[in-house]
């Protein structure tokens, strides 16, 4: 039996799809969906704890959210990229985050709610704006 490259190629296309969707449904729980823990991402200069007008937009959204959905408590989880020293990154993501949660008590947020969670230097020494960022989630 002869399977030709076109056939070969499609079940190739095939496998790896399918290996892509057992992946993906394996580390997000069909139980959990995603739209019930929103998450809010404020992103930083590099070497940066200032707020943009776009940052202060959105922890302000944020904020409201939380508000209007009746929300328990908000994690800030702060985080830097690998470039420079680890424990300038720790004090970086610790600026970080307690800016954000100023921001979120003046934005009407008690500051009981807030939870801050300084998680320091993330990923490779690449100082790509994935990794300057703050992350908000509000729970319920």
């Amino acid at each position: 039996m002869t399977w030709g490259i076109p056939n070969f190629c499609r079940l190739m296309c095939l496998s790896v799809a399918l290996a892509g969707a057992s992946v993906a449904s394996a580390q997000t729980p069909a139980s959990t969906p995603t739209a019930e823990v929103p998450r809010f991402l404020v992103y930083f200069d590099e070497l940066s704890a200032n707020l943009s007008d776009d940052a202060k937009a959105t922890i302000a959204d944020a904020a409201k959210r939380a508000r209007d959905t009746g929300a328990t408590n908000l994690v800030v989880q702060a985080r830097a990229s690998a470039s420079g020293r680890a424990e300038t990154n720790k004090y970086l993501a610790q600026t970080r985050s307690s800016v954000v949660a100023d921001q979120l008590e003046e934005d009407g947020i008690t500051r009981t709610m807030i939870r801050q969670e300084p998680i320091g230097q993330t990923g490779s020494s690449d100082p790509s704006v994935y990794n300057r960022r703050v992350d908000i989630i509000i729970e319920r």
